[in-house]
């Protein structure tokens, strides 16, 4: 069982590692140095003015244990922001694959060739979906969600046609169907959108060069120093890295799978094959 599993975490981290772009290393770098130059200057310039001695010491550490408290709060906040975006990406996947799916089964109350149609162009715009899902290209991402544009109009016009050639409630079914197919993909991008806001993001970088600066000028007269200053920027970078890899969607370590998509693809494909004509043998 321990091969097993060792097996699984190594393709895990494999898999991960693969996802690291290289705005996230700028990112995590970029974080790193600018917090330990926070320790550093709290250290060498704020701490030169102040001697060893220096009264105030205890509530010094009340207002840096208060400043500590408040960056780990909102840092909690922020992760949590950014969890609350992904699982509502995760449920715009969700929903798109039951949309595609519950329009695909209602495509049989049409006629055979509208039915056909309509079922073509729905496994033209599952496969555009699979690509907005998996492309971490922005190009590729762009033109993936114009083509899903355009089978959306395709879709649109189709199933037009078809209620109006036909109005009963057998055809409103097929309708209300592509409809909603509509809906999720619309409800899909504006979860997408539903990012931490800039603002979020320069008070939580505000308050973390604050405290740095003021761990710093709390460890200044301390011999072996060095590695002490390292955790802190190193935690809160890694922290950053983990909220912003969750928070921006499509791309990094941390995405939105489409596995109800892959499902349905499957679904459809073994459905395709069962409806489709058989051929005559041939003499």
């Amino acid at each position: 069982m321990f091969p097993t599993e060792l097996k699984t975490f190594g393709a895990s981290l494999a898999q991960a590692l693969d996802g690291i772009t290289a705005a996230s290393l700028a990112l995590f770098l970029s974080c790193f140095c600018l917090l330990w130059l926070s320790t550093q200057f709290g250290a060498r310039i704020l701490g030169r003015r102040t001697p060893a001695g220096a009264e105030g010491g205890e509530d010094f550490r009340m207002i840096l244990g208060a400043t500590l408290s408040l960056l780990g709060l909102i840092i909690g906040f922020t992760l949590s922001m950014a969890i609350s975006g992904f699982n509502s990406r995760q449920a715009g996947e969700e929903a798109e694959a039951g949309a595609i799916r519950t329009a695909y089964l209602r495509a049989d109350l049409l006629p055979q060739a509208e039915g056909e149609h309509l079922r073509s162009m729905l496994s033209a715009y599952l496969g555009e979906r699979l690509r907005f899902y998996e492309s971490a290209d922005p190009r590729a991402y762009a033109e993936s969600r114009r083509a899903a544009q355009e089978l959306q109009d395709d879709l649109w016009t189709a199933t037009s046609a078809a209620a109006v050639a036909q109005k009963n409630p057998i055809t409103s079914l097929v309708v209300a169907g592509v409809n909603e197919v509509l809906s999720a993909q619309q409800k899909t991008y504006a979860g997408w959108r539903a990012q931490i806001p800039l603002a979020a993001w320069l008070l939580l970088t505000t308050i973390a060069v604050f405290c740095n600066a003021l761990v710093g000028y709390n460890a200044r007269h301390l011999r072996r120093r060095a590695g002490l200053f390292l955790v802190l920027p190193m935690t809160i970078s890694l922290s950053f890295l983990v909220i912003s890899e969750i928070d921006v969607p499509g791309r990094g370590i941390i995405r939105v799978k489409p596995v109800n998509l892959h499902y349905v693809s499957e679904v459809t494909s073994a459905r395709a094959a069962v409806l489709a004509p058989i051929e005559p043998p041939r003499p």
